[in-house]
């Protein structure tokens, strides 16, 4: 088999995890290649348990649910305890450092890339890209989609009226892939 990663994401409610999740499945399929998206919601608006699993492959994916990703990103503390058992030994776990403290991760048979990114977001001038630093992180780690890809795709689904935010979102994916 050529090209497979499945990805498990999880945060909090208006953290953008379905959006990155989102947007991760769009720029594999625009790139010719099969994916899921499965997100998994609670009714809070805000601050509420998010989680998103993406597959991509070259192959046809039977089935959304993966047990036991091979990756997997968290945005919040709260996430740690309950997701980072399911992780596969030896897979790759990134986490937003600014709010998971290296503490948090109990263990050591997974690769740990901790990133600041809420900081490394506020620096940029919008909290609300600590998403997209650690997709680019993702990204530059695993190697499944190329950079330009995953921006084409951000630049199609940017509303107008937005360039500014389009602009920070760009900066934002360029700088967690230089990471």
């Amino acid at each position: 088999m050529g090209v497979y990663v499945d990805s498990f994401m999880a945060g909090i409610g208006g953290q953008g995890i379905l959006l990155m999740g989102q947007l991760l499945a769009r720029a594999a399929a625009s790139h010719g290649l099969q994916t899921t998206w499965l997100p998994v919601y609670g009714v809070e608006k805000r601050g509420g348990d998010t989680t998103c699993t993406v597959i991509i492959s070259e192959e046809e994916i039977y089935s959304p649910v993966v047990a036991h990703p091979q990756t997997m990103i968290l945005m919040h503390s709260r996430m740690v305890p309950r997701f980072l058992p399911q992780l596969q030994k030896g897979g790759l776990l990134v986490t937003n450092s600014t709010l998971i403290s290296r503490g948090e991760v109990t263990r050591d048979d997974v690769e740990l890339v901790d990133v600041p990114a809420g900081r490394l977001a506020q620096e940029l001038g919008s909290e609300k890209v600590a998403n997209l630093i650690l997709l680019g992180v993702f990204l530059k780690r695993t190697g499944v989609l190329p950079l330009e890809v995953v921006k084409e795709e951000l630049r199609k689904s940017s509303s107008k009226g937005r360039e500014k935010q389009l602009e920070i979102n760009l900066r934002a994916l360029d700088l967690g892939y230089s990471l």
